[in-house]
């Protein structure tokens, strides 16, 4: 590539002045600019002046603003890591990466795995989570799913269970009977997974989670059981309320909106995010309403239900396809990733101080994502489906 039209595209990039297509051949090429040495048109010594550049415009972009930034507080605790996933490649200070390559001809994306390498350690990188899932019959029978091909179930009552593109969708039971018979979709560890529910409600499921609903609906209720995260769009029925049962003795009540439940077991609230129309949200004597944009969380140790305005963005980012934190501290940022890429994290010593604050495309892989953390003063040492934070 010639050099004054690196600069000249670097200078565009800066300025967030590129067409997507200027920004992934730049990025592209910043990815690979160790091999690039050898270009007869570009000396050693220019192309490290170039890459500096690049990295040096990404930094610049990294200060606090009154657009896509947070706000410093608590003297400059809270760290920000908005690295917007058009310039996270580029953000990269690893070898090599695997990396998605965009085919304008055939419109379709081809990943490239690629071990990357940290210092003189080859390390095999890690591919985020993807439509995967299990789905246990109610004669206990356990199908596995993913996002290819196309499947047709049938349940004992005559229920239809169609999958197709990494989604579920349950039709109502043809059979006249009495009795009600129970699914179970069970999502792992670095998967995803869509359900439509027999009344016609979606339901989004964030990795290691699960979810016990009936194959028809029947009574003066619609109730399923929910253990982990899931994103709902229920289905409006007066005549039927729609009920989630968390945790055994927590109900949220709907007659048709769209929210997200955070219920899982390793953290210490159970988060209520409420996106459009009304819920209800009842534990044990507590009993709170909430309006769009309201969140009701219960506190595990203090044993209380309180209700605050929602980070809706945040909250289901996931289910957008990214990973959303705002002044949120490293053990809980590496939950998600942990849930995320089916990876174990473990702490050495002291982990960094302070909040951090960031949004990263969930189709990022692991290292892609560590990388940027380690731009944030975070240290890491990988080994396999192990990662061990080490002492700041």
């Amino acid at each position: 590539m010639d050099i004054q039209y690196l600069q000249d595209l670097i200078r565009k990039y800066n300025l967030n002045k590129c067409t997507e297509d200027e920004k992934l051949l730049l990025e592209q090429w910043y990815q690979s600019f160790e091999w690039n040495q050898s270009d007869n048109d570009i000396k050693h010594a220019d192309l490290m002046h170039l890459r500096d550049e690049v990295f040096s415009g990404i930094k610049n972009r990294m200060a606090p603003s009154s657009g896509d930034q947070t706000v410093e507080r608590d003297f400059g605790k809270t760290r920000s890591l908005f690295f917007w996933w058009r310039f996270a490649a580029a953000a990269m200070v690893i070898v090599s990466v695997a990396f998605f390559i965009y085919d304008t001809s055939s419109h379709k994306k081809h990943n490239i795995s690629i071990a990357s390498v940290i210092g003189n350690k080859t390390v095999e990188d890690i591919k985020p989570g993807s439509s995967i899932a299990q789905l246990i019959l109610a004669d206990g029978s356990v199908v596995s799913l993913d996002s290819a091909g196309t499947l047709q179930l049938k349940e004992k009552d005559g229920t239809l269970i169609n999958k197709q593109s990494g989604k579920l969708i349950y039709n109502q039971a043809a059979l006249n009977t009495s009795d009600v018979l129970f699914n179970t979709l069970s999502i792992p560890r670095g998967g995803e997974y869509q359900v439509v529910l027999p009344d016609g409600t979606k339901v989004w499921m964030n990795a290691a989670s699960t979810l016990r609903y009936p194959t028809r609906f029947t009574g003066n209720e619609r109730k399923v059981f929910l253990n982990g995260e899931a994103y709902f769009e229920v289905a409006k029925n007066a005549g039927m309320p729609f009920r989630v049962i968390v945790d055994t003795d927590m109900t949220v009540q709907v007659l048709g909106t769209h929210f997200n439940i955070k219920a899982y077991s390793d953290e210490d609230e159970v988060k209520t995010t409420l996106v459009e129309g009304l819920v209800k949200v009842s534990k044990k004597m507590n009993t709170v309403m909430l309006s769009p944009s309201k969140q009701a969380a219960w506190g595990k140790i203090n044993q209380r239900l309180t209700v605050s305005e929602a980070d809706v963005e945040k909250e289901t980012g996931w289910k957008n396809g990214m990973i959303e934190f705002r002044e949120d501290n490293l053990p809980y940022i590496m939950k998600q990733i942990s849930r995320w890429y089916d990876v174990d994290v473990i702490f050495i010593g002291n982990y960094p101080d302070g909040n951090y604050s960031g949004s990263i495309r969930r189709q990022s892989t692991l290292l892609q994502v560590l990388e940027i953390l380690k731009a944030a003063g975070v240290q890491f040492k990988m080994e396999g489906k192990k990662v061990t934070i080490l002492k700041g």
